[in-house]
């Protein structure tokens, strides 16, 4: 079998078996790689150190017919603020999974793969909440699943003021579209979508991660927006995403 040498971003963690680990990996090359890892769980494993959750690493990957095996890993750098601060693990593991949800296996991440290493980075000088949120966001735009905000998803026209917003189009709706769409569906057919929702939305895509936010953002718009994205993600998945329970249990 083929060989061959990567780094990555490790993006998810499954115990496999008595002493193995399913690693899930973020590639610029590759894209997404589900690996195994033989053994790595044992405490004198060579890979048991490096294969942590959030770290940048260059493996040594074998191909597999149905799984490839992590042959060698190399620790390149640890983000320890989401190893050790519980909120920045919860809302980290939401971004991982998140990431692991949208990207493709066997195709170049090379955007992504850099801007969920800036993301990583700044977890741990701003508030995981609100970084989470913005992180998903951008990931979105990476994906090709991405959401259309400021113009209405059915006639093109641009958004002023509030309207709504369907997952089923993948985007906004304007006043007039969003009103013929719930009296054809009731009100679960259209979320609602303020104009202050789509303004932190959009400054939430802008926002660069290696300069201080400029923006305050009101409890009320932070839940809406977290509502939009969270129902997008469940209908585009088709499932809730796991690691939303850890962020309820730490409450």
């Amino acid at each position: 079998m083929a060989q061959y040498t990567t780094e990555a971003l490790i993006i998810g963690i499954k115990n496999w078996g008595e002493a193995d680990k399913i690693i899930t990996l973020l590639s610029p090359e590759r894209g997404r790689i589900k690996a195994a890892a033989f053994g790595c769980r044992r405490p004198k494993s060579a890979l048991a150190g490096s294969l942590q959750m959030f770290n940048q690493v260059e493996v040594q990957v074998r191909e597999g017919d149905r799984l490839d095996t992590i042959r060698s890993c190399s620790l390149l750098r640890a983000y320890r603020v989401m190893s050790t601060d519980f909120a920045a693990m919860a809302y980290g593991s939401f971004v991982a999974e998140t990431a692991s949800r949208l990207a493709i296996e066997n195709f170049p991440q090379q955007d992504m793969y850099s801007r969920l290493q800036e993301i990583f980075e700044a977890f741990g000088r701003r508030n995981p909440r609100v970084a989470a949120l913005a992180a998903a966001y951008q990931l979105l735009e990476y994906s090709g699943m991405q959401m259309s905000y400021q113009y209405c998803a059915e006639c093109s026209r641009e958004l002023e003021g509030d309207g709504g917003f369907a997952f089923d189009l993948g985007g906004a709706l304007c006043r007039d579209c969003a009103g013929s769409r719930r009296r054809e569906l009731g009100e679960y057919g259209v979320l609602a979508y303020s104009g202050e929702v789509r303004e932190f939305i959009l400054q939430l895509l802008e926002l660069d991660w290696h300069s201080k936010p400029s923006f305050t953002v009101s409890g009320r718009t932070l839940v809406a927006a977290e509502a939009l994205l969270l129902g997008y993600l469940r209908h585009i998945f088709e499932k809730p995403l796991k690691s939303l329970e850890f962020i309820r249990q730490i409450g």
